[in-house]
């Protein structure tokens, strides 16, 4: 047997260890507290981040993982800088973020961005992260309402329009109706990319590309920039106005006022709200007169926009498809 522990080496924590120890415990019921407050929804969204980043499928977040996570977001790691924002939050010492761990960094890091902050270990990428997921769904309900509104405004144009199996001839009519869609679309698919900061001209933000090329949220509006597709959806809202049934189609939401814009505070938020619903009546009316102006001047609307975004779609599916992502 070994000789007795000596005088003054009981295995005891030091009083700093102590203290550091009783400060985390109260830290961590404080932030505990906190987290009661915090909306369902948006404790929904982190834990959809938390499994985002946890690429391993092992229940924690280790340094590897997020450096992985952050290249995807096209955000480079200077050296050194993931391993220290992994040991900012992680508590009990085992060089990854637990679920835990990762809602008391949130709840923290909310915390110190409402008093002017920048939030605490990679609550900021995450954060980032949710928000484009965010932004890809609120576009997407953006454009499938500009499309539901238009479709309701022209359906009458379009009663006489046979079923898909039946040869006919197409009216010029129709085709006129298209173009004025296809114009109307590309003013609001810009108006929109800009209203939520993803797009200025021709380049969209990579984390949103990323989240439309994820979700395909916007392939059904995209798709409809084409003649024949449109001609599918406007016989859709034919037969609901012949048989009296809502219009049934994977691809097509109902009609959908402008979506509320995430705030933490409840009143900035429904002001938000407010300002967004009159934004959306004001766009509307501005895209029909500025597509009317540009057709009476012989300047039409070309589909640059969305030409460019389907482009870029298809492009990051196509390197996924092959191995070049």
């Amino acid at each position: 047997p070994g000789p007795p522990p000596r005088a003054g080496r009981q295995c005891t924590s030091s009083p700093t260890a102590l203290r550091r120890a009783a400060m985390l415990s109260a830290r961590r019921e404080s932030l505990g507290l906190a987290k009661e407050h915090v909306s369902q929804d948006i404790r929904m969204k982190w834990k959809s981040a938390f499994a985002a980043f946890d690429l391993k499928h092992t229940g924690v977040i280790d340094a590897e993982e997020l450096a992985s996570v952050m290249r995807s977001m096209k955000m480079i790691p200077k050296p050194g800088e993931v391993e220290a924002m992994i040991a900012s939050v992680d508590h009990d010492g085992d060089s990854a973020v637990s679920y835990e761990e990762f809602e008391m960094m949130m709840v923290s890091g909310g915390r110190q961005k409402s008093h002017g902050g920048l939030g605490v270990g990679f609550s900021h990428i995450v954060e980032r992260h949710i928000r484009m997921h965010d932004v890809a769904k609120l576009v997407s309900c953006e454009c499938t309402s500009f499309v539901d509104t238009f479709c309701r405004e022209h359906v009458a144009e379009y009663m006489d329009l046979p079923h898909p199996d039946e040869k006919f001839e197409h009216k010029p009519a129709w085709y006129d109706t298209y173009k004025k869609f296809s114009e109307e679309a590309e003013l609001t698919m810009q108006n929109v990319l800009v209203l939520w900061g993803v797009a200025a001209q021709k380049n969209f933000d990579a984390d949103f590309l990323e989240n439309a090329e994820d979700s395909n949220l916007l392939d059904g509006f995209l798709k409809l920039t084409d003649y024949e597709p449109f001609l599918a959806r406007m016989r859709a809202y034919v037969q609901s106005q012949q048989t009296g049934m809502p219009v049934m189609d994977g691809d097509m939401p109902i009609h959908l006022p402008r979506p509320m814009t995430p705030h933490s505070s409840h009143k900035a938020q429904q002001r938000l709200s407010e300002l967004d619903q009159e934004l959306a009546s004001l766009d509307s009316r501005r895209n029909k007169l500025l597509a009317e102006r540009r057709r009476l001047i012989g300047c039409e609307v070309e589909p640059i926009t969305t030409t460019c975004l389907k482009h870029e779609l298809e492009a990051r599916r196509w390197k996924e498809d092959v191995g070049l992502d």
